[in-house]
């Protein structure tokens, strides 16, 4: 685990893009109404789906016009220059990364880069992967790993994944 101040790493795991983002929304609702601010660096657009959904959900519009003012399009890496200016102060901000391996894991290493440079910056990394595609590799992905993000919220690694903390620990 990393664990540093000011800059945590979450990861979550998902089905297909409905699951991740109806998994997303509790937790992103906590977030707005403590006005914490909310970044996206996805390799594939979600906006269709968010609008899809928060059309069918029973939401305040006030939190649903929120949720849409987020950026749920599709960044290449040169988009992540803007981000690096968005995130640029001291207030707060979690980022939802979303794509294939070597994408979230190109993310991290300018995030991580970036953070070592502004260490005042408040940062929460959710590094959001598909099951099927990163099953192979779950315990790379929990080495780099402070909380797991699911449906009911934020948890230590071992209440989700006891057989691997298990493991973990008979290496050590």
């Amino acid at each position: 685990m990393y664990c540093e101040e000011n800059f945590k790493r979450m990861s979550s795991f998902y089905v297909n893009e409905v699951h991740l983002i109806t998994m997303l929304l509790p937790y992103m609702e906590r977030k707005i109404h403590e006005d914490c601010e909310i970044y996206t660096v996805l390799q594939n657009s979600l906006d269709k789906i968010i609008k899809l959904l928060l059309s069918k959900l029973n939401l305040k519009e006030e939190l649903k016009e929120k949720i849409k003012s987020i950026d749920w399009n599709a960044k290449t890496m040169n988009d992540y220059k803007n981000l690096e200016k968005q995130i640029n102060n001291s207030s707060k901000k979690y980022i939802i990364i979303n794509g294939n391996e070597k994408y979230v894991r190109e993310i991290n290493k300018m995030l991580n880069k970036y953070k070592k440079n502004h260490k005042d910056a408040d940062l929460v990394l959710i590094n959001c992967y598909d099951i099927i595609e990163f099953n192979k590799n779950i315990g790379s992905i929990l080495e780099n790993t402070d909380k797991i993000l699911n449906t009911s919220g934020e948890h230590e690694i071992e209440e989700i994944f006891p057989e691997y903390v298990r493991e973990v620990k008979k290496k050590a």
